[in-house]
C-alpha cells in the first residue's frame, strides 16, 4: 500500500543518517528506538506508515552530541528545540524530524521516583504548544489545560531549564528511563545496561545501532507480538496529520 510518505521517508533517512554519522564519528553511544527500532527489526526499513524517527542516548552521550553537532552537521541540518522539549534533528524546510530521547536514572524509592515523574509531567503540560485535546479523557484534558495555563507564567527558556535540571536527577541508580519521553515512555524503565554495546542493523539505506536485546526492548514497548503488523485501519502516520 502507498501511504504517501515517500518524500517524508527520504527526509527521515537523510536526517537520521546525518545524526548517526556524527554519533559514530565521535564514539557516542546511541540506538534507534520505538517505531524506528521496530522498523529495523520487522521491516529492515522505516515502517511504511511511520512519519518520524527515534534515537535514544545516555545522558553523557547526548550532552556531547549537543555540543558537537552544530559544528559537524551536514549543511542545512539543525538540532531543534523549538517545537517541544524533545531535541530533534531536522533539515531546514523539511517536515521530517528525528526525536532524540535521553536516558537518565530514576531515583531509588517510590516517593522520590513519583516526585520526579510528577514534576516532569507537569512541565511537559506547561511546554505543550499544539495539543489535540480530543484525544484525552475529560480528567486529562482538565490537567493539560491547567498545566498549560500555569506555564504561561514562565518563559519557555525557564521551563526548558527546569526540565533539564529535574531530568538529570535521580542517580546513580539501577534503573534508567527516557526522561524526555511523553506518556508511558516517561515511566517505562530499563536496566542500566540495556543500551550498552548496541549492535549494527540495517534500516533501509543506513546502518544503525539497536540494543543487544532488541527483542526484550520491543516486547516492553509493544508486547510479545510486536512482529505482527497492526490491522490496516491502524496503519497511519501519527505526527504529520495533526
Amino acid at each position: 500500500m502507498d501511504y504517501g510518505l515517500a518524500q517524508v521517508h527520504a527526509e527521515l533517512y537523510e536526517a537520521l543518517g546525518d545524526a548517526v554519522r556524527v554519533m559514530e564519528a565521535n564514539g557516542l553511544r546511541s540506538s534507534v528506538m520505538c517505531g524506528t527500532l521496530l522498523g529495523a527489526v520487522r521491516h529492515q526499513a522505516i515502517i511504511p506508515w511511520d512519519d518520524d524517527a527515534d534515537i535514544v542516548m545516555p545522558r553523557a552521550s547526548y550532552d556531547r552530541f549537543a555540543a558537537l553537532y552544530p559544528a559537524q552537521c551536514g549543511e542545512g541540518f539543525t538540532l531543534d528545540l523549538t517545537d517541544t522539549w524533545v531535541p530533534r534533528v531536522r533539515k531546514a524546510g523539511g517536515d521530517a524530524f528525528v526525536d532524540i530521547f535521553i536516558l537518565d536514572p530514576l531515583p531509588q524509592g517510590r516517593l522520590r521516583c513519583a516526585w520526579k515523574l510528577f514534576r516532569l509531567k507537569t512541565l511537559q503540560g506547561m511546554l505543550k504548544q499544539h495539543t489535540d485535546y480530543g484525544r484525552f479523557s475529560l480528567g486529562k484534558r482538565l490537567l493539560l489545560r491547567g498545566t498549560r495555563a500555569l506555564g504561561l507564567l514562565m518563559s519557555r527558556r525557564a521551563k526548558l531549564t527546569a526540565y533539564d535540571r529535574i531530568a538529570r536527577t535521580g542517580g546513580p541508580g539501577p534503573r534508567l528511563h527516557m526522561s524526555n519521553g511523553a506518556f508511558n515512555l516517561l515511566t517505562m524503565t530499563f536496566a542500566a545496561d540495556t543500551f550498552d554495546a548496541p549492535q549494527p542493523a540495517t534500516l533501509g539505506p543506513l546502518t544503525v545501532r539497536i540494543p543487544r536485546d532488541a527483542s526484550g526492548v520491543l516486547t516492553l514497548l509493544y508486547g510479545s507480538d510486536y512482529m505482527t503488523p497492526p490491522p490496516e485501519s491502524a496503519r497511519r502516520p501519527l505526527h504529520l496529520d495533526r
